[in-house]
């Protein structure tokens, strides 16, 4: 069977972005998924209009024939599987951060709230039994936290004489720009649950905690991350016993992003201990980098939503893997059979005097014009604070 791949692969697109309009994954329309899969004919006129489009608006094809082509039943819905793919293009092509600290729910099945619930396991040290003494229960606390997914989204519109001088540009430019405010959307969303305009939430990083950084020594170094690799080690269960929660992402914004990759790329780092013969106190020791492992993410929303002073331009974060652990710090869900954006266009309110409907393209009756809507639905919520650390850097 053809897949989403093949295809764009058979197309040869010159622009390299639309390599991702025909990936695999979850598809954000799944009628158009199953009709791509199931109907081989349809594959190939998807195909077809594909090229067509391309070569108008490459010049080769004049206007007028595109113009012709609109007229015809199924052309305007081939259009709409194109600006589908578009659309979810620019929504994967946009680099997000949150994917790799929030723990993604794909299963949410409705706008209700949903629990999340938890079990503090009886995973500690076994208790000594005596002989023919009962064996003692562990005492497994339950635990829930819950949250429900809400709707985003936006209209677009453009006039009719606007889309027949732009020459098809906004088959590209619309639906991947709209794709990409849906992404940005979720990545705003995310990082407003682990900072306020002051800083880090002081909810979820607290001395009590145990997960915030404070003092004078908190901006990005290697001291400092070492510092936070401590309190993520230091974290406990409710039942005292240590949960193993190596670290493995470090967040940062845009303006600590070289700096982080100074660190985690060093391949030796200079380590002072206390004690020895120099003058400082202290001697110098050269050890390999252990934060090489380390994920760096940089997420552009840190520094726009703390607006206080420069600490949005020096806020960091230490994260431990959210997937391996049912209560990362942080959990994102998005309504099942819409974990991505879809596009829909307005139907135009008008029909041709001799009869038959007017094509998408040409605009409503009253002022000729041309609307799309993108919808976006997502949702989440802050977890447990002893999977994260976070710092002010100051």
């Amino acid at each position: 069977m053809t897949t989403f791949s093949d295809i764009s692969e058979s197309i040869r697109l010159e622009d390299a972005s639309y390599a991702k309009l025909f990936d695999g994954g979850t598809n954000i329309s799944q009628n158009l998924r199953r009709k791509f899969e199931a109907d081989a004919e349809y594959r190939q006129r998807l195909v077809e209009t594909m090229r067509f489009v391309r070569d108008t608006q490459a010049g080769r094809i004049a206007p007028a024939r595109f113009a012709e082509a609109m007229t015809t039943s199924d052309f305007p819905i081939l259009l709409g599987g194109i600006m589908d793919r578009t659309l979810l293009g620019g929504y994967r092509e946009y680099p997000a951060s949150y994917e790799m600290w929030c723990k993604i729910n794909r299963n949410v099945k409705d706008f209700r709230a949903i629990s999340r619930t938890f079990l503090n396991l009886a995973d500690g040290a076994l208790d000594g039994v005596a002989q023919q003494e009962e064996y003692p229960f562990a005492g497994a606390g339950e635990g829930q936290y819950t949250y429900a997914v809400q709707k985003f989204g936006r209209k677009f519109k453009f006039s009719w004489e606007s889309f027949v001088n732009d020459n098809l540009g906004a088959f590209s430019e619309v639906p991947m720009a709209l794709g990409r405010a849906a992404r940005r959307t979720t990545a705003r969303f995310a990082t407003s649950l682990i900072c306020g305009a002051a800083g880090p939430n002081p909810v979820f990083f607290s001395a009590a905690n145990g997960n915030m950084m404070n003092g004078n020594n908190s901006a990005l170094s290697v001291a400092s991350l070492t510092a936070a690799a401590n309190l993520l080690a230091q974290q406990m269960d409710t039942g005292g016993e240590p949960i193993f929660n190596d670290p493995a992402v470090l967040l940062v914004p845009p303006s600590l992003k070289i700096t982080a990759m100074q660190i985690v790329n060093a391949l030796q780092i200079r380590a002072q201990t206390a004690g020895g013969a120099d003058a400082g106190g202290a001697q110098q020791l050269d050890t390999v980098n252990l934060f090489q492992n380390l994920k760096i993410a940089v997420e552009p929303y840190i520094s726009r939503i703390i607006t206080a002073g420069t600490v949005g331009q020096t806020a960091w974060f230490l994260a431990a893997d959210p997937a391996q652990s049912e209560r990362p710090a942080v959990e994102l869900g998005f309504l099942q059979g819409h974990e991505e954006p879809q596009i829909a266009m307005k139907s135009p309110n008008a029909v041709m005097v001799g009869g038959g409907d007017v094509n998408a393209f040409a605009g409503d009756f009253d002022t000729d014009s041309i609307e799309f809507r993108v919808r976006h639905v997502v949702g989440g919520t802050l977890m447990d604070p002893r999977m994260m650390v976070g710092s002010f850097g100051q």
